[in-house]
């Protein structure tokens, strides 16, 4: 790892993988769009995958040594708000 010479380095740092997170957000959130229009309104939760979702980033967590709360309150909250937006553009997606 890179040794940072100053607080402002760091957070200059901590600034930009802000950012590509957002990015990558976003980009879920694009095939998000797509899935629901291959989605039937009753298929918009899906606990099966959910779960699944969940216990692998479980597994991927502990090995990357991060909190398995942190990131399963995280995700938790992504797919719920994901969720949100899929039943917001259901009907719009499914008009056409």
């Amino acid at each position: 790892m890179k040794k940072f010479e100053s607080l402002q380095e760091l957070r200059k740092n901590i600034d930009e993988i802000d950012l590509k997170i957002l990015d990558l957000i976003q980009k879920r959130k694009n095939l998000v769009t797509e899935v629901v229009k291959l989605k039937k309104r009753d298929q918009i939760v899906d606990q099966k995958r959910i779960e699944f979702i969940l216990n692998k980033l479980k597994v991927e967590a502990l090995k990357r040594g991060l909190s398995i709360e942190f990131i399963e309150e995280i995700w938790t909250l992504m797919i719920k708000n994901f969720i949100k937006y899929e039943e917001e553009i259901f009907d719009e997606v499914h008009k056409k």
